[in-house]
């Protein structure tokens, strides 16, 4: 008989081997040799579990307990990580059980929502998971900045003039909450993006898996207004400075980030950044052509629970819809709810009437969290609407600005 639960402390070795077999296959079923001493505090974060058959595993995963901001409300949103089963396991349902028995625990913490990286977007789309947000990598030689360093130079004579010392320094993980201050700043009004703790930014931030990244913050000595994460690679088309993350304040800041690598100009041919879906770096660069940019799918979210995700979020109109919902891994979330939102009061509840919307947990996941509005859900997905519906959950669930920066 399988079970799902927590792995003791005796089942580590078998988390690590059944995880590097899955992610770094050329080190063999049985992985590199297990040393609980090698173990940092980066890979104690999160708590792990597996399926289990008469005490045998057969396959496990990683839970992290985030929390983020979800149209006006403070929610928790469990990320799943690690999953991962032997080749003797596979193709028997196993992973399945695992992911049921995890959105399961999510219910249990009353949790609306939940997020994770693919491997393999069809593989969790099938599930229920749905894309939450896209990105832009771009990458540009050095001088294709200049822009900014132009810019900082016109902000620097003016804060001079108006005494303010403003200034570049290495930072370190003590100073973790000062560039949470600014994580908190730059990602205000952005759903999703998660509420780093003091552990998240010392062990998943300013340490890394190889190297720890170099980091620098801008600022006064009272006020830090801009930080930089960043590494060099070695490429095919000569050194490149990569941006892991960087964060600011407001546009002089962010441009000072800019300038702050462009100043790496003789170190570097080439600096790779993530941006946003549409980069305003390709109208203030005075080289557009020489920027390449590349749209790439960031991670995958999904309800845990229709009804209590509709009613955790607020609204920003009155409406009422019933939704038919298909649900292929929880089977509390098949069925038809009656939606009602009246003066900012909200209520939702099964109901047999007919449907106005018929829709899968994954549209309903990405209409939730603000990744499209309903009509172009009618495209990229099974959503099935008429017009007067499309436009009262369009009312409803307007698209906002949405990202998770993490990985995890």
């Amino acid at each position: 008989m399988t079970e799902y639960r927590p792995l003791t402390d005796d089942e580590e070795a078998t988390f690590h081997e059944f995880v590097t077999y899955a992610f770094r296959p050329q080190a063999g079923p049985e992985g590199m040799e297990y040393d609980p001493e090698e173990v940092d505090e980066r890979g104690r974060l999160g708590e792990k579990r597996g399926v289990f058959d008469d005490g045998e595993p057969l396959a496990v995963c990683q839970h992290y307990w985030f929390e983020t901001t979800l149209r006006g409300a403070t929610v928790e949103m469990p990320g799943l990580s690690a999953v991962a089963s032997p080749p003797e396991h596979r193709r028997s349902g196993n992973v399945r059980r695992m992911l049921e028995a995890s959105v399961e625990e999510y219910r249990d913490r009353e949790a609306p929502i939940c997020a994770l990286w693919p491997f393999d977007y069809g593989f969790y789309r099938q599930y229920g998971w749905e894309t939450a947000n896209k990105w832009t990598e771009l990458s540009c030689p050095p001088d294709a900045l200049s822009f900014a360093s132009e810019a900082a130079a016109e902000t620097a004579e003016r804060a001079e003039r108006g005494g303010d010392e403003y200034h570049w320094r290495r930072l370190d993980a003590d100073d973790w909450a000062a560039v949470d201050s600014v994580y908190r700043a730059h990602t205000e009004g952005v759903d999703l993006a998660l509420h780093r703790d003091e552990d998240w930014w010392r062990h998943r931030r300013f340490t890394g898996w190889d190297d720890d990244p170099f980091v620098y913050g801008w600022g006064s000595d009272e006020e830090l207004r801009a930080y930089v994460f960043y590494e060099f690679d070695e490429g095919d088309e000569g050194r490149e400075l990569r941006v892991q993350e960087y964060g600011a304040r407001d546009h002089e800041a962010f441009l000072r980030c800019l300038a702050f690598c462009r100043d790496h100009d003789s170190q570097v041919e080439t600096m790779t950044f993530r941006d946003e879906p549409e980069p305003l770096l390709f109208d203030r660069t005075g080289s557009p052509e020489e920027v390449d940019a590349t749209l790439r799918t960031g991670p995958m979210v999904r309800v845990v629970d229709v009804v209590d995700a509709l009613e955790t979020v607020t609204y920003p109109a009155d409406g009422s819809v019933v939704l038919s919902v298909d649900d292929p891994l929880a089977e509390w979330n098949d069925g038809r709810f009656r939606l009602d939102v009246t003066d900012g009061s909200v209520t939702v509840h099964r109901t047999d009437a007919d449907p106005d919307v018929e829709l899968d947990v994954g549209a309903l996941s990405q209409l939730l969290v603000g990744y499209a509005p309903a009509e172009r859900l009618t495209r990229t997905t099974d959503l099935l609407a008429d017009g007067e519906t499309l436009r009262t959950l369009t009312r409803l669930f307007p698209p906002t600005d949405v990202a998770i920066y993490d990985g995890f």
